[in-house]
């Protein structure tokens, strides 16, 4: 539907490329401050984001403008959120008005502040006329030493700035339809958990970062999920004995196990430095994670940054004691509680006066989510890192989607269509069967092996490649290539191989009924080579090709396989040798774009399959 007739636009252009002069790809959203912008008149409401995507590195979008005769309100500003797909997004206001002309370049469009700051005057007594002494200079220095010691909340008012971008307008207009995106443990799955670089990617790509704190033996805050430092840190121990000095110099997050060999270890960060850079910014969901953090993290806010309540949403247990705190106060924080699955009706009725939105967890049953949706507040989901797990939350009702690798889970389009595993680093999409857990990660390899990628779990392991999903592909198909081995090889009858054609980003096992169905390749240690068709809901596949007897594989040697998909027809080939395949199969159950790697039967992780140079083109 277009906009009514006579209704004044301003179209937005943008042209820009890589270094190289190669075109942009991605998108930019529009987002106007106001929830609803109404012209009664016209009988119209403008509600929601407006987005365009660059093509061929230009993008032209056209917007009601702020200051539209007969809308109401008037001279508001947008928030542009830019989302390159492979280079640093930003986000900032914009005004847009009539004056700017039909057409303006984006480049030309500085930044503008929702606000301006308050500012607060502190007047001394009128001098002597005549030049300003040393000692007019004095009064003035001590009149703003006593006001600094009045109030420090005054004082710190002199130097901080109102919030750009405010909780509200984040969240303004978000249903399940278009829900807003969080980045747990700031974004915890692709970047180590709770550190800068991580916070930093989020807010570039428009996410608001979750920020846990635990306090140390001196009572600073530090970004930190848990109350000891063993899971993620080089360290032992609980954090709270630990001095700020010690800390500062010796405590580094190692998430290589997790996220790859290619990533260094990171600096742990102070909650003062994540205000300090970001507070206005983005919004921040912050959590004290222990009960000695509450107090030094409220005592923190309250002096040190009196703006906080505009952006920053005080997250906590539903069994906390700290709700009356956030919202008992003449600027109340916003409040995002999160339930256990057994939290009765009548735990959250206690605390309901205190709360702005509820959080359920992935791992709660529709009825459970459905109920909770049905009291009427927003309700908003963690930690999201399927594509899969966000449709069925947003199908139930939910609006927020706190995601680990809130990049991939926001897009439904693919991010790449080759490899980089000889980099060692976890890609946005790399999807194992259990999140946050170093026994499902993908293993890169070293020396001889860099390039090349293997699932150390057992039994019955996959690992998805939401990085290249769902294969664009052509009208006429699509096609994926890749390189297997086995540094060791299993018994003859054992197989690893690939899965494809899965309608869904859910976990594949073989020998399992998984929720949706696709195919799988089966490539035996005997050199027997198969495909086969697994149907959602059943544990076994039925085999839709001749078994084809190819050569012996040979330990640490490069097998190559090539895999077509067209409207009508499957095809396996086993490329590295002559006439090795299963020829067209007619079988058109499945057309799915999400696939991914398979250990098959393997039964001990020193036979496990190798696998390398990924590639997915249209045919």
């Amino acid at each position: 539907m277009a906009l009514p007739d006579g209704a004044q636009t301003i179209t937005i252009t943008d042209s820009r490329t890589h270094p190289d002069g190669g075109p942009m790809r991605g998108r930019i959203v529009l987002r106007p401050a106001p929830a609803l912008v109404t012209n009664t008149a016209a009988g119209h409401i403008a509600q929601g984001e407006a987005e365009a995507r660059w093509v061929d590195g230009v993008l032209s979008l056209t917007v009601l403008a702020a200051d539209a005769e007969g809308y109401d309100p008037t001279g508001y500003t947008h928030t542009v959120m830019e989302y390159p797909d492979d280079a640093a997004g930003r986000v900032y206001p914009v005004l847009l008005t009539t004056d700017l002309g039909p057409t303006v370049d984006l480049a030309a469009l500085a930044p503008v502040e929702p606000y301006s700051g308050d500012y607060v005057l502190v007047p001394g007594p009128t001098g002597p006329t005549g030049p300003q002494g040393p000692a007019g200079t004095a009064e003035a220095e001590q009149y703003t030493d006593d006001a600094i010691a009045t109030s420090e909340a005054t004082a710190a008012s002199l130097y901080l700035p109102n919030a750009l971008v405010t909780w509200d307008s984040y969240m303004a207009g978000a249903t399940p339809l278009s829900p807003r995106y969080f980045a747990h443990r700031g974004r915890g799955m692709v970047s180590p958990e709770h550190t800068l670089i991580g916070y930093r990617a989020a807010a570039a790509q428009g996410f608001a970062p979750e920020v846990s704190v635990v306090c140390d033996a001196q009572g600073e805050a530090w970004c930190l999920h848990d109350a000891t430092l063993d899971r993620t840190t080089n360290r032992t121990g609980a954090l709270n004995t630990y001095t700020t000095e010690e800390i500062a110099q010796q405590v580094r997050t190692d998430a290589r196990t997790l996220l790859g060999r290619g990533w260094e270890e990171q600096p742990l960060v102070p909650l003062r430095q994540v205000l300090d850079e970001f507070l206005g910014r983005i919004p921040i969901l912050l959590e004290a994670k222990t009960n000695d953090s509450v107090v030094p993290v409220q005592q923190l806010l309250d002096r040190f940054y009196p703006h906080a309540y505009r952006s920053v949403v005080w997250k906590c247990h539903v069994g906390t004691l700290s709700l009356p705190w956030a919202k008992n106060r003449p600027n109340p924080f916003p409040t995002w509680v999160y339930l256990d699955p057994e939290t009765s009706d009548a735990a959250m009725d206690a605390k309901d006066q205190w709360v702005d939105a509820w959080g359920v967890a992935t791992t709660f049953t529709d009825p459970q989510i459905s109920r909770i949706i049905d009291r009427g507040k927003p309700v908003y989901a963690w930690p999201v890192y399927r594509r899969s797990q966000r449709d069925r939350l947003t199908g139930l009702g939910v609006v927020g989607i706190m995601s680990s690798d809130p990049h991939y889970v926001s897009r439904t389009t693919p991010m790449r269509t080759t490899d980089r595993w000889a980099l060692g680093v976890k890609e946005s999409g790399g999807l194992p069967p259990v999140d946050y857990d170093d026994t499902y990660a993908l293993q890169f390899g070293e020396g001889a092996d860099e390039g090349w990628v293997s699932l150390p779990v057992l039994p019955n392991q996959s690992y998805g490649l939401g990085a290249y999903s769902p294969i664009a592909g052509s009208a006429a198909g699509y096609r994926i290539g890749f390189d297997m081995k086995y540094k060791q090889l299993p018994d003859s009858g054992i197989h690893g191989g690939y899965f494809f054609g899965k309608e869904s980003d859910d976990v594949y096992r073989f020998t399992n009924p998984n929720a949706s169905g696709g195919y799988h390749v089966v490539m035996r240690a005997s050199g027997d080579m198969e495909l086969y068709r697994h149907t959602a809901g059943v544990t076994s596949g039925t085999r839709i090709s001749s078994v084809i007897d190819t050569d012996t594989p040979v330990a640490d040697t490069a097998m190559s396989f090539e895999i077509d998909v067209t409207p009508t027809t499957v095809e396996l080939r086993r490329t590295d040798g002559t006439g090795w395949t299963t020829g067209p199969i007619a079988d058109t159950t499945y057309r799915g774009g999400y696939h991914g790697l398979s250990n098959g039967s393997i039964s001990d992780l020193d036979t496990r399959p190798w696998w390398r140079n990924l590639t997915t083109t249209g045919l």
